[in-house]
C-alpha cells in the first residue's frame, strides 16, 4: 500500500496549534540557556574576589568548564538516540541548575573548580539539541524562519544574569544570591512546561515506534484541522537494520560513507573554529575596550559601564539573528558563508589598526559579533540537515567534542590579551578565516529535508 514518511507528514500537518508547547518549550529553554552561558564567566570573575586567587588560575578553573563538555559531548549524544531529546533537555535542565547552584555556594577554589567542571558536563545537551527537537517539529517552509528566531532569545536570556547582578548590587546584596535567584527563575517554568511536551515522531520512528510516530502525527494533524498523506507512515530500510543489528556502532554510520565521512571532518573543524571564536569574543571584549593597561581584574570585577559593554556586544545577537533571518530564505549556502566571512573579517581588521577610541572598538566589535552571530545561526540551524535522524544526535554529541576544544582556548586568549592586544585580535581574525574556507567545502543542505536514514 501507499506510505509516507515523517517528513512528508509534518509538511502535510503545517505550523499551527500542534507546534505549541515545542515552541513554548524551547523558547523557555533558549532564556533558561541563554543566562546560564553568561552566568560562569561572571560567577568565576566574582569567586576570584572572593577566594583572592590570581588570573591564571581562574583560567584553570574556566578550562574545568570546557573538559566537562568535551567529557560529556558524546555521551549525550548516544543518550540523544537512545532516550530521546525532550528526556536528555530535562536532564540537562535539573542537572545543570543544581550543580550551578551549588556553585554559589562554592566555599573554596578546589570545590568552585569542581562544581564548575560538573556544570559544564551536564551542560552539553544545549542549544544545538534543543533546536534539533524543535525543528523535528516543523514542516521544511518554516523550519529556517522558525529555527532562526529562535536564536533571538538568547539575548534576553544572556541579560537576565548581568542585569540581576547590577539590580542586587545596587541593593547591597550577595552576587550568590542574585545569580542563584536568576538561575532559579529561569529554570523552574522550563520543568515544567517539559512535562507538557511531546517526544519528536522522529525520534519515535528512529527507535521503532511508527505506530506511536503514527498516531502522534494524527493529533498533530486533528489539532492543525489538516490531513495526513494517504497510506501508512514507513521505516526506512537502514533504521530497521540497526534495530534488528544492536550491536552497530553509531560511529560506523558517519564514516562509512566517505562523502560522509569528510562532511564529518569538515564539520568538527568548523565547529572548532566557531567554539573558538564565540568564547573569544565573550573574554575579548571586557579587556580590548577597557582603558586599563594592568593584567589583573579590580575588584568587583564588573562595574556598570563594563556591564552595559558586554550587554552591548551581546545587543549584537538580535539584528544578527534577523539578517540571518532573511539571508537563510535569499542567499544559498555558500553566499551566506561569503557574507559571514566578510562581515566578521573587515572590522576585525580594522581593530588592528592603532588610535582607535573605546567607542571605535566597541562598535567594530558588535559588527563583528553580529556576523558571527549569522554564522553561528546558521550553522545550527543546517547542521541537523547533515545527518539522518538515525545518528543525528550522536553526530552532533561528536561535534560539540570539537567546538568544546575550540571553547578551551579562550581563556588564554584573556590572558594573552593582557599581554598584547593586536595579537589576540590575530587569533580571532585567523578563525574567522579558517571558517570562511572550510564552510565552502561543505556540500549544500539548505534547501534539504530533515532526512531519517543514510538510505534517503
Amino acid at each position: 500500500g501507499r506510505t509516507f514518511s515523517v517528513d512528508e507528514g509534518i509538511d502535510a500537518i503545517g505550523f499551527g496549534r500542534a507546534q505549541l508547547w515545542p515552541t513554548v518549550y524551547t523558547f523557555l529553554f533558549f532564556i533558561w540557556e541563554g543566562n546560564l552561558l553568561v552566568w560562569p564567566a561572571l560567577a568565576t570573575a566574582y569567586s576570584r574576589c572572593d577566594f583572592n586567587i590570581q588570573s591564571w588560575m581562574l583560567m584553570l578553573v574556566g578550562l574545568g568548564f570546557y573538559l566537562g563538555r568535551g567529557i560529556s559531548s558524546a555521551l549525550i549524544g548516544v543518550m540523544v538516540d537512545k532516550f530521546g531529546r525532550r528526556t536528555v533537555l530535562r536532564l540537562t535542565v535539573l542537572f545543570c541548575t543544581y550543580f550551578a547552584l551549588l556553585m554559589c555556594l562554592a566555599p573554596s577554589l578546589l570545590w568552585l573548580a569542581a562544581l564548575f567542571t560538573m556544570v559544564g558536563f551536564s551542560y552539553n545537551a544545549g542549544a544545538t539539541q534543543g533546536l534539533i527537537y524543535y525543528m523535528e517539529f516543523l514542516p521544511a517552509k518554516v523550519r529556517s524562519l522558525m529555527g532562526t528566531l529562535m536564536f533571538m532569545v538568547f539575548f534576553p536570556g544572556g541579560c537576565v544574569g548581568y542585569l540581576s547582578v547590577m539590580l542586587f548590587e545596587k541593593l547591597q546584596l550577595s552576587w550568590r544570591f542574585a545569580l542563584a535567584t536568576s538561575l532559579l527563575v529561569s529554570a523552574i517554568p522550563v520543568v515544567l512546561v517539559g512535562m507538557i511536551s511531546p517526544r519528536t515522531p522522529h525520534f519515535l520512528v528512529s527507535t521503532g515506534g511508527v505506530r506511536e510516530a503514527e498516531r502522534l502525527l494524527r493529533q498533530m494533524a486533528l489539532q492543525n484541522k489538516k490531513k495526513l498523506p494517504p497510506g501508512r507512515l514507513r521505516q526506512s530500510r537502514s533504521v530497521a537494520a540497526k534495530l534488528k543489528d544492536n550491536k552497530m556502532q553509531n560511529w560506523k554510520m558517519l564514516v562509512s560513507p566517505v562523502k560522509m565521512l569528510l562532511t564529518t571532518i569538515i564539520l568538527g573543524v568548523l565547529r572548532a573554529s566557531l567554539g573558538f571564536q564565540y568564547a573569544g569574543y565573550f573574554f575579548v571584549v571586557p579587556a580590548l575596550t577597557s582603558e586599563k593597561k594592568n593584567n589583573e581584574m579590580p575588584c568587583p570585577p564588573f562595574k556598570t559601564v563594563d556591564v552595559v559593554n558586554l550587554i552591548l556586544n551581546l545587543a549584537a545577537d538580535i539584528p544578527g539573528t534577523i539578517v540571518c533571518l532573511f539571508c537563510t530564505q535569499l542567499l544559498s549556502q555558500r553566499g551566506l558563508i561569503l557574507m559571514t566571512g566578510v562581515g566578521q573579517a573587515v572590522p576585525l581588521a580594522f581593530l588592528l589598526l592603532p588610535g582607535l577610541s573605546q567607542a571605535q572598538k566597541v562598535g567594530l566589535l558588535m559588527v563583528a559579533r553580529l556576523f558571527f552571530q549569522v554564522a553561528i545561526t546558521a550553522i545550527c540551524v543546517l547542521g541537523p540537515l547533515f545527518f539522518p535522524s538515525v545518528v543525528r544526535g550522536f553526530a552532533i554529541g561528536l561535534l560539540m567534542v570539537f567546538t568544546t576544544a575550540g571553547s578551551m582556548t579562550a581563556p588564554y586568549v584573556a590572558g594573552v590579551l593582557a599581554l598584547n592586544n593586536m595579537l589576540a585580535t590575530k587569533l580571532v581574525f585567523v578563525a574567522v578565516s579558517l571558517t570562511f574556507f572550510l564552510g565552502l567545502l561543505l556540500p549544500d543542505v539548505s534547501r534539504k529535508p530533515l532526512e531519517d536514514s543514510l538510505d534517503s
